[in-house]
Order: C-alpha cells, then sequence, then structure tokens
C-alpha cells in the first residue's frame, strides 16, 4: 500500500555556526496536498524548504521524501552523508521555484524550460521541445517562447521558473516567497499558475507572505517563529481561531 505521506519532517535542527535555526521542526504533508508556510522574516521558513531539498544539510533529526531518507543513507544502524552525485538523483523528483527567477540570462524562455530534460534525464531535443512548449502553454507564456529573461517581466519570468522546475516531471514542488521579488500587479499571475498546479493535484509545500492565497489554497497552514512551529493546522483553525498568542500577534500585522 502506497504511503499517503510524501514529505515527513522529523525533530529536524539547523546550525550556522552557533545560531540555532531550526529548533526540532516536525511536520507531514500528504500526497496531492498544499502546505504553507507563514511567518515572519528569519523565522526558519526558507531554511527548511532547503533542508528538504538538501541545499542545506541537517545537524538532527530526519527528513523522508517519498519514503526515502533525504541526504543520508542508513549503514549498521549510522547514519553517512551521501555525495553529491547521490544527492542530486534525490532530487531530480523534487522542483524548487525560488525567489528569484535565476533562468540563463542567455538562452530564451524555451531553452531555459528543455534545458534540465535534456541535461538531466537525456531526452531528445526534439521531444524536450514539445514538453517544453507545452509547459510554457499550461503557464500562459507559449507566445513568449521565443524571448530571453531580460525581454520579460519578473512575473512572466517567475511563470518560466515554474514551467522550467516542472519540465523535470517531479512529485513534489518547493516554491520559496515565489512572489516577493515581484510587483504587486504581477504576483496574481504566478499565483493563479500555482492555484492551478493544486487543483491537478500537485503536491506542493509554498514559503509565502501571500495569506490569501494560503487561505484559499492551503489543505494545512504551519506558522514558524524563531525556529519553530508555533501553530498549524486547516486554513479555518490558523486563520479563524488561532491558539497561540504568537500567531494572533503575526496574523494582526498580516491582514
Amino acid at each position: 500500500m502506497q504511503n499517503n505521506k510524501m514529505v515527513e519532517v522529523h525533530d529536524v535542527h539547523k546550525f550556522f555556526d552557533d545560531l540555532h535555526v531550526l529548533r526540532g521542526v516536525s511536520f507531514e504533508v500528504k500526497r496531492g496536498s498544499v502546505t504553507t508556510i507563514l511567518g515572519p522574516s528569519g523565522s526558519g521558513k526558507s531554511t527548511i524548504l532547503r533542508c528538504i531539498n538538501v541545499l542545506e544539510s541537517i545537524q538532527a533529526g530526519s527528513i523522508l521524501v517519498d519514503n526515502v531518507l533525504m541526504g543520508y543513507e542508513s549503514r549498521d544502524g549510522k547514519l553517512y552523508e551521501l555525495d553529491d552525485k547521490a544527492v542530486s538523483k534525490q532530487r531530480a523528483s523534487i522542483g524548487m521555484v525560488f525567489q528569484r527567477f535565476n533562468l540563463f540570462p542567455h538562452k530564451n524562455a524555451l531553452e531555459n524550460v528543455m534545458e534540465a530534460p535534456v541535461q538531466v534525464k537525456g531526452m531528445k531535443e526534439a521531444d524536450a521541445k514539445l514538453l517544453a512548449l507545452d509547459l510554457l502553454e499550461q503557464v500562459g507564456l507559449s507566445d513568449r517562447a521565443d524571448h530571453y529573461p531580460s525581454e520579460l517581466s519578473g512575473g512572466q519570468q517567475q511563470r518560466v521558473a515554474i514551467a522550467r522546475a516542472l519540465a523535470m516531471d517531479p512529485d513534489l514542488m518547493l516554491f520559496d516567497e515565489p512572489t516577493s521579488a515581484l510587483d504587486p500587479e504581477l504576483v496574481g499571475e504566478v499565483l493563479s499558475v500555482m492555484k492551478n498546479l493544486a487543483s491537478q493535484g500537485m503536491t506542493m509545500i509554498v514559503v509565502t507572505h501571500e495569506v490569501g492565497f494560503a487561505r484559499e489554497v492551503s489543505d494545512q497552514v504551519i506558522l514558524m517563529d524563531d525556529g519553530q512551529i508555533v501553530e498549524s493546522g486547516t486554513p479555518t483553525e490558523v486563520f479563524n481561531n488561532p491558539q497561540n498568542p504568537r500567531t494572533k500577534e503575526f496574523l494582526a500585522k498580516v491582514l
């Protein structure tokens, strides 16, 4: 029987030198669900995403994605860090969209989306082109396929970045404040693409300040503060009936 849990984060601790950034973070994400992580700057939201994708190592605890222990392997009851090649293989099933779009400036939108399937998966260029065109259509940019990043708005660049992440056919999508670098009028077009993905059953974890999106699309809302989860539950529970005083204080500022 298939495990219904796509992500299992258990008692994760992360230090940057003496700074204790994550302090025993635990949560689960069900397959096909949307989890949004809210909280003030410096609360550890982006760090936990980066740990899930093994862009950062953890000092204690464990993270499983689709039943696979991320970043480590267990041998004779001990944990050993995986090498870069093994980690890259684990990451292949995870798409990540960053705050900054990180597109290749010398490649047009179509080439940016084609790059990973060709280079990482060994897909034939003709097949990758068809896939990329289909994904650009999904994000509403089929008419911008030959445009370079410098010729696209921030919102369009972010939608290309989402299409590029989807080109690897991920089982899980991580979004790290995908709209925070955008002008306010461009935020809606990116959130619209994300809502569409959610409606198709993509498992998503979204770090965001967009409370409206969290309320409308999430199955689970997590509020972090000072490296810990201070509240989690359904949008109705967290927004309408918060239990923790810190949650009430945070929501009073953002709602």
